[in-house]
């Protein structure tokens, strides 16, 4: 076996041997045959089985081969861009619940990470688990400031297994980029990606500040409650939280029994998730029904933040901008969408993936709004992203999992659910609401500053045009026989800068008093701010006069 040098290490080695020695059993042989043997294999071996069979023994393959394995399966199921959807669907099948480890080596990591018994920092700590999972398990306890908490406690050595792990893999794909012959993606990359995502979660102080922004994020919607953090008892391998009493989402007959408004709670749900993209650009990546209770008071509360997907201005305009392409049926405006993330191919053949979303916009269009599945939409999507070879961002396809699965809850609760009616009115109010001024000063302050630099830039800029004038280091020389209508239409021309430039400023200056508080109000708003305002319109409205009347009459 001629293994490359990190292999040299005894338990790297032995873990490696025993992945291919699963991967054979489970009839992926020609995964070892690629990685032992020398030359070149085609990659169309790995289309020579029928998907179905090999999603299921891939799902159990991975499950087999232990924490870090399932982990990278979960987060290639967000992938459509990678995977056949087929495929996708088996891996979120994948199961995460394993065997709960033994308290004793628990309470030694307890205590080691926050440096003390833990009768030092809990009054009381229930040794049975609630929920075990293969990276950490978690107990019920209270602190001693008296409040009722769950701790997270990561595994001994899971930490240690899944480095080891992270390294042979990124071993494997370097062999599998060399070996491969036409590979349609990088196999290092795919694995650099995951793998980060992975370490990540190992971390339990990010997924603790996940839940503070959540936290932070939601604070002024009554409707949803984030628990607390207690930073206190803490660190990289123990989260504790505020324990939060309430009825799992998937637990539907309770929830009747106890007299709750199911429709309110699956619209709400749907809502919630619109806000975390639209507004807070932090979503859930992972909100099924075992992540999700319903509170005594009927507020839907989040209680697992280890998954979540972040999305910048400029992404969420993207995903805005392609909506909305979609929606037009303007499938011109879609490709040029995708061209702009990145996610189309130089080798991608247009003119057929033009076909292919034309299908999946006549769906939309022959299909009444609230028929429209969004897993259907996402099974639609996804393969047609899978087929071109697309480069989707990690974030888009994680967003539509997270969709599917909302519309998969609230169907649970509401069978008349429609998280596409839902999406119809978010967007309307969301519209309503940002047609405010002070919210589009705000929005655009950055901008407004630049302006005001710019202006206080421009004198200092005219007086250096004006020395050169007059020292003639600039030459200008027109000879032509108008030489008074010219003068007569330069003169026009630049008392229209000048007004253009006073209405610029009054505008900025405008903009400017409008975020001060005092002052007299007009409508809400400060009186010298809207003055401004008025005057710069009169301004603009003049020299539109002047350049589209005036101008034309002349023509």
């Amino acid at each position: 076996m001629n293994l490359p040098f990190i292999f040299r290490n005894k338990n790297i080695t032995r873990r490696y041997k025993e992945i291919l020695k699963i991967l054979t059993k489970n009839g992926f042989s020609f995964i070892s045959d690629i990685l032992l043997k020398g030359g070149h294999i085609p990659f169309n071996i790995l289309k020579s089985h029928d998907y179905m069979g090999v999603g299921e023994r891939i799902r159990k393959t991975l499950e087999e081969l232990g924490p870090t394995f399932i982990k990278m399966g979960q987060l290639l199921s967000t992938r459509g861009d990678l995977i056949p959807h087929d495929i996708l669907l088996e891996l979120a099948k994948l199961q995460d619940n394993v065997e709960p480890e033994d308290f004793v080596a628990i309470k030694n990591i307890l205590e080691s990470e926050l440096r003390g018994k833990i009768s030092d920092f809990f009054i009381y700590f229930d040794e049975t688990p609630i929920a075990s999972a293969s990276i950490g398990q978690v107990y019920r306890a209270k602190i001693k400031e008296g409040k009722d908490v769950v701790v997270k406690v990561q595994r001994p050595e899971v930490s240690q297994k899944i480095n080891a792990d992270i390294i042979i893999l990124k071993n494997i794909a370097k062999i599998l980029n060399e070996r491969i012959v036409d590979a349609p993606l990088d196999f290092v990359e795919i694995v650099d990606e995951l793998a980060e995502s992975l370490l990540n979660e190992l971390d339990y102080t990010q997924e603790g500040n996940n839940a503070e922004r959540f936290r932070e994020n939601f604070e002024k919607e009554s409707y949803i409650y984030i628990p607390k953090v207690y930073w206190k008892y803490t660190t990289k391998r123990v989260l504790t939280m505020e324990y939060v009493e309430g009825i799992s989402v998937k637990n539907r007959d309770l929830l009747v029994k106890k007299g709750f408004d199911l429709k309110k709670i699956a619209r709400e749900g749907a809502w919630a998730i619109f806000l975390q993209v639209y507004e807070f650009g932090l979503f859930h990546g992972d909100p099924h029904p075992g992540n999700i209770l319903i509170t005594n008071d009927g507020k839907i509360s989040y209680i697992d933040f280890g998954i979540v997907g972040y999305l910048d201005k400029s992404s969420r305009e993207m995903i805005i901008d392609l909506f909305k392409a979609f929606a037009e049926n303007d499938i011109e405006e879609v490709i040029e969408v995708l061209s702009d993330m990145g996610a189309i191919r130089p080798d991608t053949n247009i003119r057929t993936l033009k076909s292919d979303l034309n299908h999946i916009i006549n769906y939309f269009y022959n299909t009444p709004l609230k028929n429209i599945s969004v897993n259907d939409s996402m099974r639609k999507i996804t393969s047609t992203v899978y087929k071109h070879k697309l480069i989707l961002p990690p974030e888009f396809t994680l967003l539509l999992k997270s969709l599917a699965t909302v519309e998969g809850v609230g169907r649970s609760l509401d069978p008349d659910f429609s998280i596409s009616s839902v999406a119809k009115d978010f967007i309307k109010e969301v519209y309503l609401r940002n047609i405010s001024l002070t919210k589009i000063l705000k929005e655009n302050s950055k901008d407004l500053h630049k302006a005001i630099i710019v202006l206080r830039k421009l004198p200092s800029k005219i007086q250096s045009i004006m020395t050169k004038l007059i020292k003639d280091d600039i030459k200008v020389r027109i000879n032509l026989d108008e030489s008074e209508s010219l003068r007569y239409d330069l003169n026009i021309m630049v008392n229209k800068v000048i007004v253009s430039i006073i209405a610029s400023a009054l505008i900025v200056a405008s903009s400017l008093v409008l975020t001060f508080q005092g002052g007299y109000k007009v409508f809400g708003y400060n009186a010298l701010g809207l003055f401004g305002y008025v005057v710069a319109l009169f301004l603009c409205l003049w020299v539109f006069y002047r350049i589209f009347i005036i101008e034309r009459r002349k023509k």
